[in-house]
């Protein structure tokens, strides 16, 4: 039998702070969890849970060289509730605000799907040379068995 190992969806990487992102070129969003209003100081929030790999800057994207958070809570409502339906999977996008709809209202963040197919080759590309060398590293650990 082969040992799989997963990993506990946890907020060990912080929270998302959409203001800080707004400029990425990229940001790509492995969804591992989501929970319907979770308890906060702030009362109930949707909540999901994802590792998010920013490229904030085509030199990033060139060099496969982004900023990486593993298990990185997103409690903005609008963002946190499009991840619901993406557990288990990822996604490739950037991040803007939208006017409120009401007065007086904040303006809200969302995300916006990323079209440039230049852009997305180039992630994908990392992800898989990513992806290659944890498998290269598991392969390469001695067997204990």
């Amino acid at each position: 039998m082969t040992f799989a190992l997963n990993n506990l969806p946890t907020a060990n990487g912080g929270w998302f702070k959409a203001a800080e992102q707004k400029d990425a070129v990229a940001i790509l969003l492995e969804v591992s969890g989501f929970e319907r209003q979770r308890p906060t100081p702030n009362g109930p929030k949707d909540s999901a849970i994802a590792d998010v790999t920013v490229f904030k800057t085509p030199d990033q994207l060139k060099t496969f060289a982004p900023e990486v958070s593993q298990g990185q809570r997103i409690e903005q409502t609008v963002l946190a509730r499009d991840l619901e339906g993406v557990v288990g999977s990822a996604v490739l996008v950037t991040v803007t605000q939208v006017p409120a709809k009401k007065p007086g209202s904040h303006p809200a963040w969302v995300w916006r799907q990323v079209t440039d197919p230049e852009i997305k080759n180039r992630v994908i590309a990392y992800a898989e040379q990513r992806d290659a060398a944890v498998q290269s590293a598991v392969s390469d650990a001695p067997d204990f068995d």
